[in-house]
């Protein structure tokens, strides 16, 4: 994906309100108050391949001043430069190489770090844990099961999917304890995976390029969207922690 400026074009127009993207800043707007119980704009949060800057727009219009992210893509740079937000070249594979000896009270990783090799995983949250202040935490979302990927991880680059044992053994390695985890969107598993198996079936029958992938992110329209969103939060009010769903989401701390 990083060389694929269709695929952040589109994540740039939809991401301010496509659900799946307002359900997952929620998500993570909602563990910082949990975790910090009072709004401190002066909080410093790292968005580490942080795209064309969504999750930073919504945090600093809910209050989070001292905030900055970093990409490897030039083009997710230049979209979150359009967004005016502090956000430079970085490296999953190199953080301490970013802006050295700075320290941060949350660091976000969403839908990254399926870039990287077991090892380097470890090595990137071993330093997130370096780069932490005392009582920080780190929020990371991940696609999740085999069962889940299609075209959107051919556009994306995605080579494989993870599972909660796969993240509390990085964890392990990297002297993190995970405190909070969740696979979503539950409630909308059974016809996630159904479009899923039929991209896979129209992959297997040619009638779906796998050199030049177009991923499933777009607009569905107010209607849909609107109830799909909702649904959604629906699940989170009701169910804590789900057992299954296309993407897991974590929090750790040291």
């Amino acid at each position: 994906m990083i060389e694929n400026k269709l695929e952040f074009q589109r994540m740039y127009e939809v991401e301010r309100k496509l659900w799946w993207y307002q359900v997952l800043h929620r998500k993570v707007l909602s563990q910082i108050k949990k975790h910090f119980r009072a709004l401190d704009p002066e909080l410093k949060i790292l968005d580490a391949a942080c795209g064309t800057g969504g999750l930073l727009s919504f945090l600093r219009e809910n209050g989070y001043e001292n905030i900055s992210g970093f990409d490897y893509s030039r083009h997710a740079i230049d979209f979150s430069l359009e967004r005016n937000l502090d956000v430079s070249f970085g490296d999953l594979k190199n953080v301490d190489a970013f802006r050295p000896g700075e320290t941060y009270d949350i660091i976000c990783c969403n839908d990254a770090l399926y870039f990287l090799t077991d090892t380097e995983i470890i090595n990137a949250m071993t330093i997130f844990r370096k780069r932490l202040n005392k009582n920080g935490i780190i929020l990371i979302n991940i696609h999740a099961f085999e069962a889940f990927s299609g075209t959107h991880d051919l556009a994306v680059g995605s080579s494989r999917r993870f599972t909660f044992d796969d993240f509390r053994n990085y964890a392990v390695s990297s002297g993190l304890q995970v405190t909070f985890k969740t696979y979503w969107p539950f409630a909308l598993s059974l016809p996630i995976l159904l479009v899923r198996k039929w991209q896979k079936y129209q992959i297997n029958k040619g009638k779906i390029s796998t050199e030049n992938p177009d991923s499933d992110v777009s607009y569905p329209g107010d209607f849909v969207n609107g109830l799909l969103r909702s649904t959604t939060f629906f699940e989170e009010f009701i169910l804590k922690s789900a057992p299954f769903g296309s993407s897991l989401f974590l929090v750790l701390k040291k």
